[in-house]
């Protein structure tokens, strides 16, 4: 009876233990999808200086269309995985150092038009916004450094 009885004691501890470990470490990955691709007419680059502030100097507009075109063939359809909010806090605080960039796809020659933004970071990740909603939702699910150097190659940002 004593061994019945350590047996269950044994399997309910395992089976306590095991319910208790830390969450699935695989991430689901998706394509992001940005809408409405044919639709804008510019896109807009804001960096920061030393300081830490965007400035005149710190952003360009570009409104050519082949451009506009091939910067969105190079990130559409990435991988993308929703960060954990603690994450995303963090790399959001990046934004305030140089060669980290706020990249928005806009539907008109100016940033007042309805926009699609993107956050890069120098170490190769990229923040997307959700396509339905206003947030910045999903993240690149690999740093591409080779990518961050395209697209600041593709829109000549010097800053």
């Amino acid at each position: 009876m004593n061994s019945w009885k350590l047996l269950l004691f044994i399997v309910l501890t395992l089976l306590v233990v095991s319910a208790c470990g830390e969450e699935d470490k695989t991430t689901k990955t998706k394509e992001i999808k940005i809408p409405n691709i044919e639709e804008y007419q510019s896109i807009y680059a804001q960096g920061v200086n030393e300081e830490g502030v965007g400035t005149d100097d710190t952003r360009k507009t570009i409104t050519n269309q082949q451009t506009i075109h091939t910067f969105i063939e190079k990130v559409n359809l990435m991988e993308v995985i929703k960060p954990k909010s603690e994450e995303e806090a963090e790399n959001m605080k990046e934004l305030d150092n140089q060669g980290n960039y706020i990249i928005a796809l806009s539907k008109s020659k100016d940033i007042n038009g309805k926009s699609y933004k993107m956050y890069f970071m120098k170490d190769g990740t990229v923040f997307f916004q959700n396509p339905v909603k206003s947030e910045m939702t999903y993240i690149s699910a690999q740093q591409n450094n080779a990518l961050y150097e395209e697209v600041r190659e593709l829109l000549d940002i010097q800053f």
